[in-house]
């Protein structure tokens, strides 16, 4: 966006056109003719005209060419500009005055000799208050400075600051802030074949009740900036949030809705979320914005590398005005409730202030783990924005989308934020739903998988949080008697909670039961017995056999190579593509294991996965892999896979 010139509107054209054919009659009776006017007709002519807050009037001498008869000069301005610029023409001096004014605006004049000759100056009046403040953001005042000179502030609301400045009165904390520019989160979404990360890396600390006039000043910006400022308001959920486009100077808004703000500085170029070169560095400064939210309403928010200490959260936490608070991590970026970040309403550490620093650390190292499970560490495509992980006073249970990870109000999912040493049990639903975000798709997301692979990153932070394995825990919440064909997968008198994990009932079910891995035409809301064989093949290859990058690699082909549904064909290819590409990258033959999990079974079928999807594996194309991975001449494991467990695992080695 460029705040310096600003071009006449089509009606304003409009305009001047209607203008011209009556000077155009002029010309036409003088005795020169057309071409005898150079292009050059007239010098010293600005392209623009500047002017700051205070207006005021400069006389422009201009230059004619000799051929030039200067009485059939028209100057042209619109008259909705004429209530606040006046122009005249007079002994070759462009005279222009401009009224005082807060805010930018601009107007073309238009020197008009005939059809062929036509000249435009721009008047542009900045709002620039630099003749009372010292600083862009007009949060400084000059020294010196009188009260009479302060009532020549054209603006109420900035003769009420500098005031306040000078009274020493003023709270400048959050109302003045730098945000720094961020990478939109579609680019690494896109590379990486997920979804979009959060978009509100750059919070403010104020917040608004819809209808607020704001008065938010905006010091200078970068050639092509598009700023905005984000209104959030989770009591009608995620979904409801407006922005507002921001211009270069001070900016009169009213808020559309209630709640906390977002700066939005998005570009498109790879500036990493963490700035640990001076190359990094020098970018985010060349496009960093100061921002003055003028008597804004405070709430604060808590940044990591910013406020560092408890005692400043503390600090910060008590002077919340507002219902929810915003808390910056290097990777993460928690939105919650303030009460509850207090200590009410959690029935695990009622009255006691959340350890910010620990739940920081536990967010951002259930990101980083995810992310490093994925491989971006290794191929260094680590995401340039954070994860949000956000309250919604609307939704029922958890839910991701695009940049954001929701989760409903109460005391269950505030124990997870609010009281750090319940994290590591608690842990499951935000890392399922960070989950959700990082599935690459089509490639470990291909339909049927959708509450499946997600999975397979949280087992890796569950246990490297040191908690047990959820496939192991004995009666495990998500241990059930899953449908089958023919009713119940266990009679009654069989089926006994308490002695079972889901590695008994996924065996039970795939493997003694014969199925396609894909349960077709099946209702079952135990997807974790899906889940076993995706586990098994980390444990197997990564910790039993020491191939750290087994998992970093599969996910880097994905991102980088089209999978069949990518080209139009069903889903069911996608999973076949899944056996050939482990069985490539491992350099192990693990047909035995796939056909047991039922991988290779021949199916026809529709799956839903929120949404129908066709999903086919004929018999020629599982017979075609299966030659396929037989002539490779792969190594063929010495254990059957399927009965590692994380128990076991020390006994695969090779």
């Amino acid at each position: 966006m460029k705040s310096t010139k600003k071009r006449a509107p089509i009606v304003v054209w409009c305009l001047l056109l209607s203008f011209l054919c009556l000077f155009l009659n002029v010309g036409c009776s003088d005795d020169s003719t057309t071409n005898e006017i150079p292009n050059d007709w007239i010098s010293d002519l600005p392209a623009t005209i500047e002017f700051n807050v205070a207006g005021g009037s400069k006389k422009i001498p201009l230059s004619w060419n000799e051929t030039v008869n200067t009485a059939h000069v028209a100057c042209i301005l619109s008259e909705e500009n004429r209530q606040w610029c006046d122009v005249k023409l007079e002994n070759n001096t462009l005279a222009v005055s401009v009224s005082p004014s807060a805010f930018a605006r601009s107007a073309a004049i238009t020197l008009v000799y005939d059809e062929n000759h036509k000249s435009v100056v721009y008047v542009n009046q900045k709002s620039d208050f630099s003749e009372y403040f010292t600083d862009e953001s007009c949060s400084e005042l000059k020294p010196g400075i009188t009260d009479e000179e302060i009532e020549s502030i054209p603006h109420e609301k900035m003769r009420e600051l500098a005031y306040a400045l000078k009274k020493g009165e003023y709270a400048k904390e959050f109302r003045v802030g730098e945000f720094r520019p961020y990478q939109h989160p579609s680019v690494m979404a896109a590379r990486n074949k997920t979804a979009k990360y959060s978009l509100r890396d750059n919070p403010t600390g104020i917040y608004a009740e819809q209808g607020d006039e704001m008065f938010v000043y905006l010091s200078h910006i970068y050639d092509g900036a598009e700023i905005s400022l984000n209104f959030q308001n989770l009591n009608e959920g995620y979904g409801k949030n407006q922005s507002v486009i921001l211009k270069e100077g001070l900016n009169r808004v009213i808020a559309p809705i209630s709640g906390l703000t977002y700066v939005f500085n998005h570009v498109e170029e790879d500036i990493p979320l963490l700035l640990e070169t001076e190359e990094a560095k020098k970018a985010v400064a060349a496009k960093t914005v100061k921002i003055h939210f003028v008597f804004g309403k405070v709430n604060g928010y808590f940044d990591l590398r910013k406020h560092q200490t408890q005692e400043k959260w503390e600090e910060i936490l008590a002077n919340a005005k507002y219902q929810d608070i915003d808390v910056l991590g290097d990777y993460s970026h928690i939105t919650w409730n303030v009460e509850q970040f207090r200590g009410n309403n959690v029935s695990s550490n009622q009255g006691i202030v959340t350890d910010i620093l620990k739940s920081i650390d536990n967010c951002d190292r259930l990101v980083v783990l995810e992310q490093e499970f994925l491989g971006l560490k290794k191929y260094n495509k680590m995401f340039n924005n954070r994860m949000h992980f956000c309250l919604d006073y609307v939704v029922k249970s958890p839910n991701a989308s695009d940049y954001r990870t929701v989760y409903s109000a109460g005391t269950s999912y505030a124990e997870i934020f609010c009281n750090p040493a319940k994290f590591p049990e608690r842990l499951w639903g935000a890392a399922h739903e960070v989950g959700h975000v990082n599935q690459t798709r089509p490639g470990l997301k291909w339909a049927g998988m959708t509450e499946v692979t997600n999975n397979l990153t949280v087992l890796h932070v569950q246990t490297t949080f040191g908690a047990e394995s959820k496939l192991q825990r004995i009666g495990d919440g998500s241990v059930g008697n899953p449908n089958t064909e023919n009713g119940k997968l266990y009679s009654d008198a069989e089926f006994d909670k308490s002695k079972l994990n889901l590695y008994d009932v996924s065996r039970k079910y795939f493997i003694e039961g014969e199925r396609a891995h894909c349960l077709p035409n099946i209702e079952i809301n135990i997807r974790e017995t899906q889940l076993v064989p995706f586990w098994q093949l980390k444990l197997f290859f990564v910790d039993a056999l020491g191939q750290e990058d087994f998992y970093h690699d599969l996910y880097e082909y994905f991102r980088t190579h089209s999978s069949p549904s990518n080209e139009g064909k069903n889903a069911g290819l996608d999973q076949l593509d899944f056996v050939r590409q482990v069985c490539r990258i491992s350099g192990y033959n693990m047909l035995d294991f796939f056909e047991k999990w039922g991988f290779l079974k021949a199916v026809n079928t529709t799956l839903s996965d929120y949404s129908n999807k066709i999903f086919i594996i004929t018999e020629n194309q599982a017979n075609a892999l299966r030659k396929e991975i037989e002539a490779a001449n792969y190594k063929l494991p010495a254990k059957d896979v399927t009965e590692i467990t994380d128990e076991t695992w020390e006994g695969f080695k090779e």
